[in-house]
């Protein structure tokens, strides 16, 4: 922070110098064009040229878990990670480092020495591109739980190890999304590059946490399978029809969160009723497993808890529904 003297012209122009530093950091030059904008609080915020945002740069030494080093680098924003070691690396250390970046999409190994890895990010992200991957987080996850239920009611065990393979598809996709969050709300430019202002982004990157959470859910219940059915057809029939709902109401919820139609809040909350019946199914029966079940059941509630947190995120501002009107007016 510094303090400037404000300079006045024969004209009346007001005028104050630029920190050189920043002015250097970011390449400013004689008629760059700068965004001056007026806050709230009556500041000025100053942008630099859209072209002109600087490259975040990190340099770390090899330690112990040097995964989670990569990750927190990389979901804060840093689109070049130097890693040094103490000597040559060997091969084991090398595995870690490229088996972490597999998690992490658009980070590439873009340099190897002996001593020294540099990992870049070679992803360009624009306009649309977080609806295009929470959409896809989407409907990976939904395929998990689908397949997840469907492989525990029929004892599929192959089918509940394709589940548990799956879910590093949905952390790579919430990864990212938490760092084109984080770059949305630090970054203005870049936010407007990517079509989210910072409300905008916090929904987005909450929407990927809870599609996330409903993933590893989906891998609790497909670890429970086993290799014969524990229920009766009719169990399965209306654990299947939950199911079909269940996922039905996810997507919708969804969807209403990047239209901001919030007409269809009532009618999502309404379903609440019906799902909680499908799963209200007896866990006394002589042919199940009463444990398992038991735990099943658990398994599901949560995932229904968890899908009802997606409607807390569904906002009014972008539909043209006119229910969304009439509210406002009845409160004003």
């Amino acid at each position: 922070m510094s303090y400037r003297k404000v300079q006045k012209t024969r004209k009346g122009t007001f005028l104050i110098s630029l920190p050189k530093e920043w002015a250097a950091s970011y390449a400013i030059s004689k008629e760059d064009t700068l965004l001056v904008m007026e806050q709230p609080d009556g500041s000025l915020t100053i942008r630099p040229p859209y072209n002109k945002g600087r490259e975040i740069s990190a340099k770390i030494k090899y330690a112990p878990y040097i995964d989670r080093y990569i990750t927190w680098s990389y979901l804060m924003g840093v689109d070049t990670l130097e890693i040094i070691g103490d000597g040559l690396f060997n091969k084991k250390q090398k595995d870690e480092i490229k088996d972490a970046i597999k998690k992490l999409a658009g980070f590439e190994v873009i340099d190897e020495k002996e001593n020294k890895i540099i990992i870049g990010t070679l992803m360009e992200a624009g306009q649309g591109s977080t609806e295009k991957y929470i959409k896809k987080e989407l409907y990976i996850a939904t395929g998990m739980e689908r397949e997840a239920i469907n492989s525990y009611l029929k004892g599929d065990r192959d089918g509940a190890k394709e589940v548990e393979e799956r879910d590093d598809e949905v952390d790579r996709l919430y990864f990212l999304l938490v760092r084109l969050s984080r770059t949305a709300i630090s970054n203005p430019y870049a936010g407007e590059k990517l079509g989210l202002n910072p409300i905008r982004a916090l929904d987005i990157r909450e929407a990927s946490e809870i599609l996330e959470n409903l993933a590893d859910y989906a891998v609790k219940i497909s670890i429970m399978a086993v290799e014969k059915p524990l229920f009766d057809a009719e169990i399965q029939a209306t654990v299947n029809q939950f199911s079909y709902e269940l996922i039905s109401l996810q997507e919708q919820a969804l969807e209403a969160i990047l239209n901001h139609d919030f007409s269809k809040v009532p009618v999502l909350l309404e379903t609440k009723g019906k799902l909680v019946k499908l799963i209200d199914f007896p866990v006394n029966s002589n042919k199940c497993d009463l444990v398992s079940l038991l735990n099943f059941k658990a398994a599901l509630i949560q995932i229904l808890e968890r899908s009802y947190d997606l409607i807390d995120l569904v906002s009014p501002g972008g539909s043209e529904s006119q229910d969304d009107d009439l509210i406002f007016e009845k409160i004003q």
